[in-house]
């Protein structure tokens, strides 16, 4: 998790727009990450995953606005991306986080 939360890191840093490939290959090392370990992960490694996807679906569905032949697979990187945002927020939720908690640690990752 620590090196998909790097990237990300330097990811948010950048002025300009990663190109599709850059992104769908990022999103899918995140989607195929989570579906391998999300059972075994810690709380601090599902808030920093709360945050990576959070950002890919914003970002997501940001390009998929626009009327392009890539507007559907921003679709589904979106909504693929949304689904696991919130699952991880419902089981962090269910271990006893509140919701403004988990939204300040999220917010604190990039502070």
């Amino acid at each position: 998790m620590e090196e998909l939360f790097n990237k990300m890191s330097e990811y948010v840093k950048m002025t300009e727009e990663l190109p599709l490939s850059e992104f769908h290959a990022y999103y899918q090392s995140v989607i195929d990450y989570l579906m391998k370990n999300y059972q075994d992960m810690s709380a601090d490694d599902l808030v920093k995953a709360k945050g990576i996807t959070m950002i890919m679906a914003g970002n997501a569905k940001t390009r998929a606005r626009r009327k392009d032949e890539n507007r559907k697979k921003y679709d589904k990187i979106a909504e693929k991306a949304e689904f696991w945002e919130s699952a991880i927020k419902l089981r962090l939720t269910k271990d006893g986080l509140s919701a403004a908690e988990l939204d300040e640690k999220v917010e604190a990752l990039w502070a």
